[in-house]
């Protein structure tokens, strides 16, 4: 069959269904030839029988296939015309773009999506990150992956040789692994005209950092694909046609971008800079990629926020890992990780494994609170949750921690019962917040610490860590330096010169560990071309320099 599959190009499909009109799909082997609102079947090869199945009704918890015969590099197959059917194929609309492809069924108004908490494949009607796929392909194989975080993301044929085939997602570590084809309808795409009109009613307002945009949906003859929205502390550089968008989540230069698909009503931007004006705008827009139709013309509806001296030191939902924090491991096999239950992302960790419960001890820890300047006030809050008997979760804060060494060498204060905890049964609980004032400090850390025994081992999960900081003074203000970077700005390589040997630490502007090194006296070379564009802090010996990658 690998023999078969490597000529699949040459080969031909045809499965006809009696007394009905058919479709003629082709094989997409490139992503782009996909495109908003192409037409296609999802369809995974049996190797050992050289057959195709094709993605039909909706199950309970995954999608069901149906046979076909033979494989090959077209198909010529009629499709379900109710969501009753359970013996044709279903066909599915594209939409959205590289990176965060949706495929939409028509006949049960709903997008394809990972939920995650199992192999589970199901239709959502109000689509999200986890209905928007990153699709790769090698000879037309790909495995789309959700972008929602959840770990069973993967799509994948399921031949299920102990049941009815099926197409699931799955961990990446799961030994269900035949890829997805997918095969357009033949014909022109087509491409919509321009939105009627603008959406109406919309709002911005403040809620210390974050500003939260609402509006109603645009109405008229032509209805949007989707809406972006463009926040700036300037003007609103307005889009153009055939030019998208990409998003841009980071307001620390200033500018903000981000798409969402029409029947979105709401938005939220997080971690505003502090004392700035931020002016939002809102375009409707067509199509996508190089067809990509805005409406641009006219008034476009605004809004905006002034944020105060309080700023958004930390933001944490671990929804894409556990960065900005470090797990570090004393004791035990298990460590912290990450999962997703319900669409809310967390970090977990739990001591009972194989069975049993297992003696650990594992720390998650902050980046430096100062990396980015030093604050009079800074308060901490988080979401926590545990079931199952064990150790309580502690907290911990530290002003000595390096950063990158054990951290049970330093000096640590417990400030575990400033802060309100879960009473049990994974329950949600808000810490409320703890406050700290006018540390005199140069670095500030704090970290979760569980621990479990033999005995006993709980399940602990947080999320939604914020610290905010109030006073902020600019690290170039309360540090003198004591070494030189140039160029700054830079693009490639910049060149720190050292008196001596010590450590030296490049922070992101969220205050992420992103370079860790010892230097030598005089001059130091870093590649910093894969930087992402922004501001950076390097630290060694407590000092402080800011520079700016181009």
């Amino acid at each position: 069959m690998k023999k078969h599959l490597l000529n699949l190009l040459a080969l031909m499909l045809v499965c006809l269904a009696a007394n009905a009109q058919t479709n003629n799909y082709s094989m997409v082997t490139s992503t782009s030839e996909l495109y908003e609102g192409a037409k296609v079947i999802l369809v995974g090869f049996n190797e050992s029988a050289d057959s195709a199945f094709i993605m039909s009704y909706q199950k309970s918890s995954n999608r069901h296939a149906v046979y076909c015969d033979q494989t090959g590099s077209s198909i010529s197959i009629s499709v379900a015309a109710a969501s009753s059917s359970q013996t044709e194929p279903y066909e599915f609309t594209i939409g959205g773009s590289n990176g965060a492809w949706t495929f939409f069924d028509a006949l049960n108004n709903g997008y394809l999506y990972a939920p995650g908490g199992g192999n589970y494949l199901k239709t959502q009607a109000n689509n999200n990150e986890n209905g928007q796929w990153n699709i790769t392909m090698d000879n037309g194989a790909c495995v789309p992956v959700s972008n929602g975080g959840v770990e069973q993301c993967n799509m994948h044929f399921n031949i299920n040789r102990s049941g009815s085939p099926l197409f699931g997602c799955y961990k990446s570590t799961s030994n269900v692994t035949a890829p997805v084809y997918i095969f357009m309808a033949n014909g022109a795409p087509v491409v919509d005209p321009e939105p009627t009109a603008y959406p109406t009613n919309f709002t911005a307002t403040l809620d210390l950092t974050s500003a939260k945009l609402t509006w109603n949906a645009s109405t008229g003859d032509q209805l949007p694909k989707g809406y972006l929205i463009i926040g700036s502390t300037g003007a609103i550089t307005v889009p153009q046609d055939g030019n998208p968008v990409a998003n841009d989540l980071n307001a620390n230069d200033g500018s903000l971008a981000y798409n969402v698909l029409f029947g979105t009503n709401e938005v939220a931007f997080n971690q505003l800079p502090p004392n700035s004006t931020m002016n939002f705008a809102i375009f409707p827009y067509t199509n996508s990629q190089a067809t990509i139709d805005y409406k641009n013309d006219g008034s476009y509806p605004t809004a905006s926020v002034t944020t105060g001296s309080t700023s958004c030191v930390l933001f944490a939902d671990f929804a894409n890992g556990l960065a900005p924090f470090n797990a570090f491991n004393i004791e035990g096999e298990q460590e912290w990780t990450t999962s997703i239950y319900d669409n809310v992302p967390f970090a977990k960790m739990s001591g009972y494994a194989n069975g049993a419960s297992v003696v650990n001890e594992d720390w998650l820890i902050s980046p430096n609170l100062f990396a980015l300047g030093k604050y009079q006030t800074i308060s901490i809050s988080f979401d926590n949750a545990y079931k199952f008997d064990g150790d309580a979760l502690r907290v911990v804060m530290s002003t000595e921690y390096d950063g990158i060494s054990d951290p049970t060498e330093f000096d640590w204060t417990e400030i575990t019962n400033e802060f309100q905890w879960s009473a049990g049964n994974y329950e949600w609980q808000e810490s409320g917040e703890y406050q700290l004032n006018n540390i005199n400090s140069n670095s500030l850390y704090f970290a979760f610490i569980y621990t479990s025994s033999a005995s006993a081992a709980s399940t602990w999960e947080i999320t939604n860590v914020n610290v905010l900081g109030d006073g902020f003074d600019a690290v170039d203000e309360y540090h003198a330096a004591t070494f030189a970077v140039y160029p700054n700005p830079a693009s490639g390589f910049i060149t720190i010169n050292a008196e001596e040997e010590c450590e030296l630490v490049i922070f992101d502007a969220v205050g992420r560990n992103i370079v860790n090194i010892v230097t030598v006296p005089g001059e130091n070379t870093i590649n910093v071309s894969s930087f992402e564009t922004g501001v950076y802090f390097i630290r060694m010996n407590g000092t402080v320099v800011r520079f700016v990658k181009e």
